[in-house]
């Protein structure tokens, strides 16, 4: 998990630094991927979300 953490924190600094439209939005999905998958594994295990990432693409670009 805590190397999931950190690839989910580095998509979000890619975010911020992409230099271009298209690698800001495959930052922009895997760090919302990751932070979805991370969500679901701490409920399956009955742990609290709270604090953690979300992810905050719009309901459209979500994948599943």
């Amino acid at each position: 998990m805590n190397k999931f953490l950190f690839d989910h924190q580095l998509a979000a600094m890619k975010v911020d630094r992409s230099g271009s439209a298209d690698d800001r939005k495959e930052a922009i999905d895997l760090m919302g991927g990751r932070a979805k998958r991370m969500a679901e594994w701490r409920k399956a295990n009955g742990l609290s979300d709270l604090g953690w990432p979300h992810d905050e693409r719009p309901a459209d670009d979500k994948d599943g």
